[in-house]
């Protein structure tokens, strides 16, 4: 559930979330975007990745859908 302010002129004047959400420990889902493509249709807005956080031997952590690291 979102929540918005009690007036529009709040909710409007606030900006964009702080930070999304992403995944940065074991077992955790990725959620990382792409980057905007400048080929990409109008409005397009690209999906978070829905892979898993995973370690691999030597503890560093991937994602392993995407490949993306913390």
């Amino acid at each position: 559930m979102t929540l918005h302010p009690a007036t529009y002129d709040a909710w409007r004047l606030a900006g964009p979330p702080d930070a999304p959400d992403v995944g940065t420990d074991d077992g955790e889902t990725c959620g990382r975007c792409e980057e905007p493509d400048e080929d990409a249709p109008r409005g397009y807005r690209a999906k978070p990745c829905a892979g898993t956080m995973l370690a691999d031997a030597d503890g560093d952590m991937f994602c392993d859908w995407c490949g993306a690291q913390p």
